[in-house]
């Protein structure tokens, strides 16, 4: 399953989820691929995270990785589509994932923020940032930072 760390993608998300992430948060993972997103989260204080990947072997692998960790008890990892099996809301929601994905996440994503929520994306090459950026855009939700690594861009955005 995708997500060692390395990645630049990844990396931005990690930086941002410990600008966003306190003790009271429930993060969810969309996309979770290895649950490195959702396993930082927890590790950063938050109270609990719920990954979400349409990949089974993903899935399987977050499990583990959350037991590795010792923290499974606060990770939940679900396989299957976001809309069909997450319920809930979310103080923070991550995306790294690609952007084509992320534009259609804009249309039921809002449903699943908390009120004062974040949604972070990543996985964006840089000459798809606009076709991102003005779907964010028409779907109500604005940029309220940016982070750059290599060619690639990752963004926080809130409901308008």
């Amino acid at each position: 399953a995708f997500g060692t760390g390395t990645h630049a993608t990844t990396s931005l998300c990690l930086k941002l989820l410990e600008n966003y992430v306190e003790k009271d948060t429930k993060v969810l993972d969309i996309g979770c691929g290895s649950g490195i997103l959702a396993i930082a989260s927890v590790l950063l204080g938050a109270q609990n995270a719920v990954g979400v990947d349409i990949d089974a072997q993903s899935v399987k692998t977050a499990k583990e990785n959350a037991e590795i960790n010792k923290i499974s008890e606060k990770c939940e990892f679900i396989n299957g589509d976001l809309a069909e099996k997450v319920t809930g809301k979310y103080n923070v929601i991550c995306a790294n994932i690609v952007a084509d994905v992320i534009i259609k996440l804009f249309r039921n994503v809002g449903d699943f923020m908390a009120e004062d929520g974040v949604l972070i994306i990543s996985g964006i090459i840089d000459i798809r940032k606009d076709d991102v950026l003005t779907k964010a855009e028409e779907y109500g939700f604005k940029v309220i930072e940016e982070q750059y690594k290599d060619n690639w861009c990752a963004y926080v955005l809130k409901c308008k």
